[in-house]
Order: C-alpha cells, then structure tokens, then sequence
C-alpha cells in the first residue's frame, strides 16, 4: 500500500511542479481604488518555482510536455474508470460468472498498468529537464511535502475538502464528501 500511496505523491508533486510553470511570472492585477492589493499567502507552486529557479526554456518545455500529455492521461484515466465499472458489474451480477470476472481484473490490471506507465514516463521527462542542482532541490521539497503530509493525516486533516482532491475524485467517479460551508465574505 505504501508504494501505491508514495507514487501518487509523486505524480502529484510532478503535477504540482508542471502546473505551477503555467502561473509563473503571470502580474496581480491592482485594484482600481488606488489600495494597493492584500498579499495573499505564499502559494506552494510559487515556492517551487523560485526554489527550482527554472529557466525561461525549462518552464516552456514543462508546458510542451504537459501540453502533449494531457490526452493520453486523460484517455488511460477513462479506460481505467470504464474498466472499473466494468469489473464491479461482473462481481456484482445477478449470475456470478468466473470467466467473465477474470476477464474484466485482466482489463483493469491492464488499465492500471497504462496510467502508471504514462505517469512515470512523465516524471523521468520532468528529471530530463531539470539540471542536477534543480533535481537536488526537487527531492528536498518532496521530502519536505511528504512529512506534511504525514503530519496532516496525523493531525486528522481530512483531505476531501481540499479542492483538488475534491476535483480528483469527481474525475474518478468516487462519491464526493458534502461540501463545507464556508461563511460569505460581505462585499
């Protein structure tokens, strides 16, 4: 289980790092009021991003490969999700068919391997981008991201009420936790 838990950390920091290439560099638009923004805390794809210290060239070639990736995660994630449902149907058929039950864990072990293989064919393109000192950094902060980690789900932070874990299990298909009620700002 282990293994299965660290290598999604890892695409999910990889992710993290891709998707904090697009935001980079981007200017806070100031109020018209002549007020001077309210800073907003320090946001964890800005810390990567400054702590990487990526080039203009590696942050373009994060995007390519984000870009020419999308799809084929996209397409192995439906497969995986249509291979799933598949499989429950046949446990859970009215007439329990063995052969059929086979046939469908073979589809879904298949599915699985898929994803898994596109997720770490991207990490091993992210290694080739960045140089030796950016790679040694990245491991630093995924260590420091997986102790947080830890401590939260420690701590009892439950997870489904961020908006990316929200936004990854509705991808899935998995049934969503109520939503939180947050106050209204007055404005």
């Amino acid at each position: 289980m282990k293994p299965k838990i660290s290598g999604y950390l890892i695409v999910g920091m990889m992710s993290l790092f891709a998707l904090a290439s697009f935001g980079y560099g981007q200017t806070v638009p100031q109020p018209l009021t002549g007020q001077p923004a309210q800073a907003k805390p320090t946001d964890k794809r800005d810390a990567i991003l400054r702590e990487l210290a990526l080039t203009d060239e590696q942050k373009i070639q994060l995007r390519e490969l984000n870009k020419a990736r999308k799809p084929l995660i996209q397409a192995a994630q439906k497969n995986f999700r249509d291979a799933m449902r598949a499989l429950d149907a046949s446990i859970y058929a009215d007439v329990f068919d063995e052969y059929a039950y086979g046939l469908r864990l073979a589809d879904l072990q298949k599915a699985q391997a898929e994803l898994q293989r596109l997720r770490f064919e991207n990490e091993v393109n992210i290694r080739k981008i960045l140089t030796p000192a950016q790679l040694g950094t990245f491991r630093d902060l995924r260590k420091r991201f997986a102790a947080e980690r830890k401590l939260r789900e420690t701590n009892g932070d439950k997870l489904p009420d961020r908006p990316i874990v929200r936004q990854m299990q509705r991808r899935q298909g998995q049934p969503l936790p109520p939503a939180v009620k947050r106050p209204v700002r007055p404005q």
